[in-house]
């Protein structure tokens, strides 16, 4: 079978989800995988190697990677905010590449890496990975068929406990900056982009509240957002967001979405779907037995980029543009809760 051999920009948690994403691609191979640090080389070799697979080469020096003949596309897991000069080399090299998100900390910083990617004609991708799971694939799938009628109002809650944040970005990282919006542009831009998709529709205003919560007990902030998001289409889009509390209490992600034939979609964590109908008692249900790479759309979104953007060079069904709209979004959330103002989109 014909392979893609991949290369890792960036070696973090995320370089972790994209691995266990490719490692069950037939078509996909990680050939090649760079950090500047030597000793990230050393604890993702462990990793790898407990997955089942190893890393042919490893490189402190990202243009090397890039010249290297086996790589046939990136994967770049960078943190948005020291993302685009890597990006602008996967770009030189003339290399397709999905980018995780946020691709940029700014939205002129996504600009700046379209027009480059434009002109050298290098496809890329961003790595909204919600358009691609499973449970909100077929909540889209029943909106579009109309199973709900038009969606009149939308509830979405994703809860992550502080614990798991704190293991993903550890005391003193960057992403713990607080007058730089901490985590929230980084963990609410998947569902602003799913907003967008989903409702085939673009947000008129937002207004946000941000309560930030110090964690001595683990070095890093908590944070509890909330915010309306009032759409073009009439539909109002109610969010939370919150890591500021125990473990104990464990994830929890739902989302109900409205219509105005009474009916509703529900979304009750990543595995289960469910249709309430104007029947009394009537409801339809949709359960998926999917593993962790499934779960939140990251292995679906890499086999889209490895089959259909580098193997097949279509353009990928999500663009550098979607990217910068979800962020500015992210990015109201955090004016509106400083300045006590509704945000208008342009």
């Amino acid at each position: 079978m014909v392979k893609a051999g991949i290369g890792l920009a960036g070696l973090g948690f995320m370089a972790r989800v994209h691995s266990r994403a490719l490692n069950g691609i037939p078509e996909a191979k990680i050939v090649a995988a760079w950090s500047k640090f030597p000793e990230e080389h050393v604890k993702f070799d462990e990793f790898s190697k407990k997955l089942g697979f190893e890393i042919e080469t490893y490189y402190t020096n990202i243009e090397k990677m890039l010249e290297d003949p086996g790589v046939d596309a990136v994967i770049c897991a960078i943190p948005s905010r020291f993302a685009e000069p890597i990006a602008n080399e996967i770009i030189r090299a003339g290399k397709p590449a999905l980018i995780e998100c946020p691709p940029s900390d700014t939205p002129e910083g996504i600009d700046r890496m379209e027009k480059f990617a434009k002109e050298r004609g290098v496809k890329l991708m961003p790595g909204h990975c919600y358009r691609f799971a499973p449970c909100f694939k077929k909540s889209k799938e029943l909106v579009d068929k109309d199973e709900i009628g038009a969606p009149l109002f939308v509830h979405f809650r994703e809860f992550v406990p502080a614990d798991s944040l704190a293991r993903q970005w550890a005391p003193g990282s960057w992403i713990w900056d607080k007058d730089k919006g901490g985590p929230i542009p980084t963990m609410t831009v998947f569902c602003m982009d799913m907003a967008r998709w989903l409702l085939k529709s673009e947000p008129v205003s937002l207004y946000a509240t941000v309560k930030w919560q110090e964690l001595p007990q683990l070095g890093t902030l908590g944070y509890t957002v909330s915010n309306v998001i009032k759409f073009e289409n009439d539909v109002t889009w109610v969010n939370e967001f919150s890591s500021s509390f125990a473990p104990s209490v464990g994830s929890s992600m739902k989302m109900e979405i409205f219509g105005e034939n009474g009916n509703a979609v529900m979304v009750d964590g990543p595995e289960r779907v469910i249709l309430h109908t104007e029947k009394k008692g009537v409801k339809r249900e949709w359960y998926f037995d999917i593993t962790r790479p499934e779960r939140w759309g990251h292995k679906p979104q890499d086999e889209h980029f490895i089959r259909s953007v580098v193997l097949g060079h279509e353009e990928p069904i999500v663009k550098l543009q979607d990217a910068k709209k979800a962020l500015k979004m992210s990015l109201a959330i955090l004016e509106s809760s400083k300045t006590n103002r509704v945000i208008q989109f342009d």
